[in-house]
């Protein structure tokens, strides 16, 4: 039989796959926020345009033929293609349009990213900086999918990113954030070894790889950190310090914030807390300019 491609929408498709996921028209049409009547109806139309029956129907659910099997298991496939296809699109717009996306963390602002930033705009007048503020992990996606250019991340962040370039910009250690009331505060330096029997409160693993960085680097000094509380934002993160008896390992650039009632001392250990730029494509000429620029700039 021969089938007119050109017929079978998306629209088709996405509902054929809703109802593959639930095995259900009125939950399907639920999570569609559509009506079960066009649902159905789609359905019905794309099944007469391919020639098979996707659904084995009964009154309580619907189940997969072996060709529904099957178009269930392309459909997956069809999505990213053309999901990819429109970010390629887009893409290419900013690259025509000297426009960069770039992902970033807002404490990158607290290393002197503002400054960085703004002489960046001065000396390309005509290029568009898009700050899109999102979770290191999130960058990572974004790159791949082609939605940012540049992501702005931690070092931890850039382990294991071989499919990523990784460029670094801003030399930077961890150190220790205790409230000013702590046995600690007066301290010139912290070895690990001394936090052992502290509470950490820390950013989450989600947000951040840094956490299991800190993590690991404590498990070697012999100790695993009792974590109470584990915060998104670094201003959270620092609020609690300064109203709780509990401690963190934060990068050197947030003592930056001058936060009321917390202290910031030097770890005798040295664990990295470096910003660095990450990437996906091949650099083009904005892209390997502006790292240019933003190396010069933290420097």
């Amino acid at each position: 039989m021969n089938i007119d491609h050109q017929k079978v929408t998306l629209k088709m498709l996405r509902y054929f796959y809703q109802v593959s996921k639930t095995q259900n028209f009125s939950r399907a049409a639920e999570q569609l926020n559509i009506t079960k009547s066009p649902l159905s109806t789609q359905i019905k139309e794309l099944e007469q345009l391919l020639g098979v029956e996707l659904f084995v129907r009964n009154t309580r659910h619907v189940e997969l033929t072996i060709a529904g099997k099957q178009l269930a298991n392309e459909c997956q496939t069809i999505f990213d293609v053309v999901s990819h296809a429109l970010d390629r699109v887009q893409q290419q717009h900013r690259d025509d349009s000297q426009t960069l996306n770039i992902g970033l963390m807002s404490s990158i602002f607290w290393a002197g990213f503002g400054d960085a930033l703004h002489s960046l705009q001065t000396d390309f007048p005509a290029a568009q900086f898009n700050l899109i503020e999102m979770s290191p992990h999130q960058q990572k996606q974004a790159l791949i999918d082609g939605k940012i250019e540049l992501g702005l991340v931690r070092y931890a962040d850039t382990i294991n990113t071989d499919s990523l370039i990784t460029v670094p910009l801003f030399a930077e250690e961890m150190v220790v954030a205790v409230p000013f009331e702590h046995v600690l505060a007066k301290q010139s330096a912290i070895s690990l070894a001394t936090l052992q029997k502290e509470r950490f409160v820390m950013l989450s693993k989600d947000n951040s790889a840094s956490t299991q960085w800190i993590i690991e680097h404590c498990q070697q000094a012999g100790f695993y950190p009792d974590i109470v509380q584990q915060v998104i934002e670094p201003n959270t993160l620092l609020a609690v310090i300064s109203t709780r008896k509990v401690l963190s390992i934060v990068p050197k650039s947030y003592a930056a914030m001058a936060w009321p009632h917390v202290h910031f001392i030097p770890l005798q250990e040295q664990i990295p807390a470096d910003i660095c730029v990450l990437t996906y494509q091949a650099e083009t000429p904005l892209i390997n300019q502006c790292l240019q620029h933003l190396k010069r700039s933290f420097t």
